[in-house]
């Protein structure tokens, strides 16, 4: 046996010899940082059995010995081609590159814990940021223990490296003899056969993807088995081959955008749908839950939008939460209206940011909307419909307007004023990488809000920061600190902070006349991980407190509600509670109306990674992804909360609907994104926008027409 095993090894010449040495150093190193993901994380895996977290190692073979070959068959072709001069050259070439990918591997761990992925687009997205993120890494993450860590990896590697050079490489002879040469290029073909099956994942029909890591019912084990490397490149791939056809082609465009109707439509609603304006719609009936009457004769009431930074409803008292961090928030509950089922529509900032004020959702391809030439066209938002009606506008926040585009996308969508960090005179406390304190942006809020009513009716947005990594915040706290020991410590104190903050904001608040005027909005811009997983989708991460107050209006009314919301949701509902019955094309519904029976939905999206879009229609969540089979759950938001496995197989009926719902609503709003649909007509055009719908319509009749979708522009506006 050994003998054979000799000859066999002597068919392979000595760079196929050094590579699987190679090999095995590499799937050591992943090995290693895989686990250290796993005691970072290690409170994801508390209710996971060790012998599938055992699983989670082997399984994670496959994708290991995939991303070794990617960087493994080009590095031996170069080995066998060029002339042996060059090799240490291109041997320091590879050990600068590996030191790279472990230091991305030891720095994965991190990323993780915060956003309860394996490493996505997103990390693109932080790298056009360095000066930011770097200072953000500096001050809220242990550097220098990873340093330490990364170096260790690093010098282990280098040692084996240089020990395998030695052994296989430096002492070669070359081959003299024909016999040898052709012996030579046919074990180098072997081997290089044997890497591409490797790096396929196998002889499947397919490739290797990232759903071959889902083995087991626990998110947290599944995601442990990818390797980061892995999701990174296929991010990479993805964001410049995005999957749209996927997305854009499931059915015909007049089948979707019907479809996309019967979701949003209310019965109380009138359509006023053309080819401009697909989705334009106005709640004719709308009756105003606020008592009207008790405002200033003659004056609309003001709205403040508040978004609050990473305000995960799994630590709000006010919905159960035994680790309450939120008492300030839990005692305006009392007085206003809860939602207790309300979502994210994304994972990221300025997802929830462009969701909630331009109610338009987070889809495949632009979850960096703001920032892309897509966005430059008019969105069916408040800040646009309620400069119509002649109300002042501002948005106040700690940070950079700069950062996600944030000025340059609001300033085209009617929001007059921005207030960011350098426009706040002698605030408390600046972080340097965030910018000032909640207080001091509530602080001064209130003070414009005082001068803005004199004026007439305002509506702003406040967006927050405090609670963000890396959590600085002011010394000392207005609280007892709290103490876990632990990763969340930092994030803790951050949410405490925040919800201070908006109490002493509604305390000030309180002892001005414009406060019995004004309609608050309050909600988080998305969630933040914590255990347990719930649904692949995980969310936690999704999950926020929604909340409609306004005391002054509504007395000691207070409400809690089970229907499903989402951000989209917020712009009708807003115009519904003022009474406005203007025509809008909203990507969500009044949450208000008399007429909305059903239990709700939410089309909710991850930032980064694969293009995973998940439906939720009351307490069924369906996963949907390109060449993925649809994936249904329960879930179960409560203390603890808890989700089903898949359901698919069981209930196909259930899952062919949902499909059909959620494909044909992302599709609607892809291509009325692309084909620059999503605004609304001047008030004085409704009329004629109705004429044009009749018009189009018996044009029509009976009379084969190209897709809206592909339509530039209305045969009415074209003549």
């Amino acid at each position: 046996m050994i003998v054979m095993f000799r000859r066999i090894c002597r068919f392979f010449p000595p760079e196929a010899h050094f590579v699987a040495g190679v090999y095995v150093l590499l799937l050591g190193i992943f090995a290693a940082l895989r686990l250290l993901l796993l005691l970072r994380n290690a409170n994801f895996s508390h209710h996971v059995e060790n012998g599938v977290l055992l699983q989670s190692f082997l399984v994670g073979l496959r994708f290991d010995l995939a991303v070794s070959s990617y960087l493994m068959i080009p590095f031996f072709l170069l080995l066998i081609l060029l002339p042996g001069r060059f090799r240490q050259a291109m041997l320091g070439g590879f050990a600068l590159l590996a030191g790279g990918l472990i230091f991305l591997g030891v720095a994965e761990a991190e990323f993780y814990g915060e956003f309860e992925s394996r490493f996505n687009s997103l990390v693109f997205e932080y790298v056009g940021h360095p000066k930011i993120v770097i200072g953000m890494i500096w001050d809220g993450y242990p550097v220098v223990r990873y340093t330490l860590i990364w170096l260790a990896l690093t010098l282990l590697f280098l040692a084996g490296l240089r020990w395998l050079y030695r052994r296989s490489l430096a002492d070669a002879q070359p081959v003299s003899c024909p016999r040898g040469s052709m012996l030579r290029v046919m074990g180098g073909t072997v081997a290089l056969a044997l890497m591409v099956f490797a790096s396929r994942g196998g002889v499947g029909h397919e490739p290797l993807r990232w759903g071959d890591a889902f083995f087991s019912e626990s998110t947290f084990a599944n995601h442990l088995a990818l390797n980061g490397l892995f999701t990174l490149g296929r991010s990479g791939w993805d964001k410049i081959y995005s999957k749209q056809a996927f997305w854009t082609e499931s059915m015909a465009p007049e089948a979707a955008l019907k479809t996309s109707l019967d979701m949003l439509s209310l019965s109380s609603e009138t359509s006023l749908g053309e080819p401009g304006h697909p989705l334009l719609r106005s709640e004719s009936s709308s009756a105003p839950l606020l008592p009207m009457n008790n405002l200033q004769a003659g004056r609309p009431m003001n709205v403040v939008v508040i978004l609050m930074e990473s305000f995960s409803a799994r630590f709000v008292g006010a919905l159960g939460a035994p680790s309450a961090l939120t008492p300030e928030f839990d005692r305006l509950s009392e007085r206003g209206i809860l939602f207790e089922r309300a979502f994210s529509n994304g994972t990221h900032t300025h997802q929830g940011v462009y969701a909630t004020l331009t109610s338009f959702p987070n889809l495949p391809g632009y979850e960096y909307l703001m920032k892309m030439m897509e966005a430059n066209q008019e969105f069916s938002g408040l800040p646009t419909l309620l400069h119509r009606h002649d109300y002042q506008s501002l948005f106040l926040y700690n940070g950079l307007f700069s950062w996600d585009n944030k000025e340059g996308f609001f300033r085209q969508h009617g929001m007059d004023r921005f207030i960011g960090t350098n426009d706040y005179v002698n605030p408390t406390f600046v972080d340097p990488v965030w910018g000032v304190s909640d207080y001091d942006v509530f602080t001064r809020a209130n003070r414009e809000f005082k001068d803005m009513a004199e004026k007439g009716p305002f509506f702003s947005s406040i967006l927050t920061l405090s609670n963000h990594a890396p959590f600085n915040l002011p010394e000392p706290l207005p609280f007892e600190r709290i103490r876990t020991g632990d990763a969340y410590e930092g994030r803790y104190n951050g949410m405490r902070y925040a919800d201070w903050a908006l109490g002493e904001f509604f305390r000030m608040a309180q002892q001005e006349d414009y406060f019995n005027d004004t309609l608050f909005v309050i909600t988080g811009d998305h969630g933040f991980g914590s255990p347990p997983m719930i649904t692949p989708m995980m969310l936690s991460r999704f999950h926020v407190p929604l909340l409609f107050y306004a005391p002054g209006l509504l007395g000691d009314h207070a409400e809690r509600r089970q229907t499903v919301a989402s951000q989209v949701d917020i712009g009708p509902s807003v115009l519904g509670l003022l009474g406005m019955n203007d025509p809008h094309q909203g990507w969500g519904r009044n949450l208000f109306s008399p007429t909305l029976k059903d239990e709700g939905f939410a089309l909710i999206k991850p930032s980064g990674g694969e293009e995973q879009v998940a439906l939720i229609e009351g307490d069924r969540l369906l996963l949907v992804a390109p060449k993925e089979q649809p994936r249904l759950y329960r879930y179960n938001l409560g203390f603890p909360a808890a989700s089903t496995g898949d359901l698919a197989r069981d209930e196909k009926e259930q899952v062919r609907e949902m499909e059909n719902r959620l494909l044909a609503y992302v599709e609607t709003g892809i291509l009325a994104l692309r084909g620059r649909r999503l605004g609304v007509p001047d008030d004085d055009a409704v009329l004629v926008v109705r004429q044009i719908g009749s018009r189009m319509a018996h044009h029509q009749k009976g009379k084969a027409s190209e897709p809206w979708s592909n339509q530039e522009e209305s045969p009415a506006v074209s003549n």
